[in-house]
Parts: C-alpha cells; structure tokens; sequence
C-alpha cells in the first residue's frame, strides 16, 4: 500500500511538474502564501482567547435586528422609488388642446337662456356645443367638457343671443349703439308685448332680453387637463397642493345688482410620471375675481360670467425614480458597517463599566 501510494504521488509530479522543479515550487507557494497572510487586515483571534458575555449577547441581538430592520426599509425606498420635482421652460403643443371639465349652476335661470361661447384674444367668438344644460327646478346646470387652445382666452356665459327667452321683456334700442344723437324712444310698459303688426321708430329696433338678468352661479368643479392620478404613492404631493388643482371648486356667487363675473385664471402646466413611465397632463390653477357694470351709449348690457385664462411657459413635473443597484449596495454596507461598529462601542463602554464595578466590589471599595 505505502508503495502504490508512493507511486501514485510520483507520477502526479512528473505529468505535471519535472522532478527537479517540485522543490523550488513548494518553497515558493510557501513563500507566496505567507506573504499573503500577512497583508490580512481582518487578524483572528483564537477561540480560546475570546469570552462571551450576557451583555454582548443582547447587544448582538439588538444589533442584528436592526441592521435587519434598516435593510429591509432601504430596500422598499429602492423599489418604490424616489420623488424628484422640477420646474422648467415648457414647449406647448399647440396641435394639441386643453380639457376643461366644468360643472356649475347658474341660479335662477332657464337653460333656454344661457350660452357658452369661447373667444381668443381677437375677438373671434365660438359657441361651445360640448356641455349638456340639465334644468333642475328653476336652476341651469352646466356639465361637460370644453376643449380650448393652449393660448389665452376667455370662456363667456352669456344670456341667449336670440328672442327665444322663457321670461322676456321688450325694449327699443337704436340701430347704431354709437349713434347718441337720437332722440331718446319712450320704453314700452314692463309686461308688454308686441303685436303683430308692430313697427319701431325709424332708427330704432325691437329687441328682447330675460326679466331677470342676475348671472348668479354656483361652481361645483372646473378642472383644467386630465385627472389627477388616483395612485397612493402621489398622496405626498395631492395632500399640500390638491387645492392648486381644485381651485374653482364650491364657490358660489349671489348678487342682487346685475354685474358681470369676472374671472382671471393663471394656469401652471403639471406632469405625473410614474415608474412604468406613464404621463399625466393637468394644470394646476390660481385665480383672481372681480365684477363690474358692462355699459354702452345705449344703456347698461345684460351681465355675463368670464373665464378668463392663461397658460403659463413654465411647467412642473413630477416624476418617480428608481436609484441604480449601487446605491442599494453602498447604503446596505454603510448600515452594516455604522451599526456593527456603534454596537461595539456600546458593548465596550457596557463591559468595562461591569467590570470596575465588580473589580470594586471584589475588594471592597464599592461606597
């Protein structure tokens, strides 16, 4: 047996290694590995010369829950992401329009009576077609949706441009508003109602308005651009700006006078950006009001509500992202390494403080 081992072991040194070379190389991977030793930097202790200690039990208890607690909480901010704001020059799609949802009430009215229209800067005016008018007893309801420009403009609720009212009254007015020179035409009486075969003064008209010309409303909502995503994860940013989103919402305007409502609206271009990429434009909205008496040479003009509006160029975005597997990495190592090494001070401060203790007792100089 000692021979076949001997053999054995021979012929592994001459297939791999001459016969004169085996020496010299298990003096060098002596060597070698020696020298490698000696740049450990992690020197081990003997198990002999180490002592357990019921302090050090519960202070490597309580450390290893926590670094367990801390990985597991930095590895959900990982997947979940992190929020990033940033505000910047916007480029509007002009190709592309602006959802308004309105839902508001004008009080007191037939819908018979009310008008949308739309108007750009340049006086061009379009009737909107887009809302449904829902009577509700002797109120208007407005509901639906409005697609504007993404430049300034203004949306007008005004009284119905024609003679078909519920409630009207008559009036004589001249042809040309700027023609103040006319003698002044006796009204008609309050309740009165023309006949047939009833002709105006010559440079006068016939026109009718509603007897009640208030332009008192009630807005429930109006909202410009897609919804607000109904993710938990922007609770963060809806719960302190919800009401930069909202800010037409539960305003109710009641006037005995008949004025005109004026709105001025500011609106800011917002984006949602999710992990999965998925956008969501909306805007968010600031507004001034104010009311005023619309007048003309021929008298004061039925009173309208104005929405006037305007886009700004700088936009928010709102986006989450997911930090790179290095960051996870480094964090997780800067857990173990702080918390390994502040439990070992405490260990240390809590074992010598034991000890004096119990040396000073052992010799009685514990007072």
């Amino acid at each position: 047996e000692l021979g076949k081992q001997w053999y054995q072991r021979r012929v592994r040194e001459t297939c791999f290694f001459p016969v004169f070379l085996a020496a010299p190389y298990r003096v060098i991977m002596t060597q070698g590995l020696d020298t490698l030793r000696k740049l450990d930097l992690y020197k081990k202790i003997p198990h002999d010369l180490t002592k357990g200690t019921l302090v050090g039990a519960f202070v490597s208890v309580g450390c290893t829950a926590l670094i367990v607690y801390l990985m597991f909480a930095e590895l959900v901010l990982y997947s979940n992401g992190s929020l990033e704001t940033s505000i910047f020059v916007s480029y509007l799609k002009q190709e592309e329009d602006v959802p308004l949802r309105v839902n508001m009430t004008i009080l007191d009215k037939s819908c018979r009576d009310i008008e949308i229209d739309i108007r750009n800067t340049h006086g061009h005016t379009q009737n909107v077609k887009t809302v449904a008018k829902i009577q509700k007893q002797d109120d208007c309801n407005l509901v639906g949706v409005i697609s504007i420009k993404k430049t300034s403009g203004a949306i007008v609720v005004v009284p119905h441009k024609g003679d078909d009212y519920i409630d009207k009254e008559y009036k004589v007015i001249p042809e040309d508003p700027g023609a103040i020179h006319h003698k002044p035409c006796q009204q008609p009486p309050k309740d009165w109602v023309p006949p047939d075969n009833y002709k105006p003064p010559e440079g006068f008209k016939l026109i009718a308005q509603p007897k009640n010309k208030l332009m008192n409303h009630e807005i429930y909502s109006m909202e410009f651009g897609s919804k607000l995503p109904e993710n938990h994860r922007w609770d963060e940013v809806l719960s302190t700006e919800t009401e930069a989103f909202k800010a037409l919402k539960n305003l109710r305007r009641d006037m005995p006078v008949e004025i005109s409502h004026d709105y001025q609206l500011k609106l800011v271009p917002t984006t949602f950006i999710d992990q999965n990429k998925h956008k969501t434009e909306t805007y968010q909205c600031t507004y001034g009001y104010q009311n005023f008496i619309l007048a003309s040479p021929r008298g004061v003009l039925p009173p309208s509500i104005i929405f006037r509006y305007e886009i700004s160029p700088m936009e928010i975005k709102y986006q989450y992202v997911r930090k790179p597997l290095y960051h996870l990495l480094t964090m997780n190592c800067a857990i173990i390494g702080g918390v390994v090494t502040v439990a070992g001070l405490i260990d240390k401060i809590l074992f010598n403080t034991h000890e004096l203790i119990r040396q000073k007792v052992l010799i009685g100089k514990l007072s």
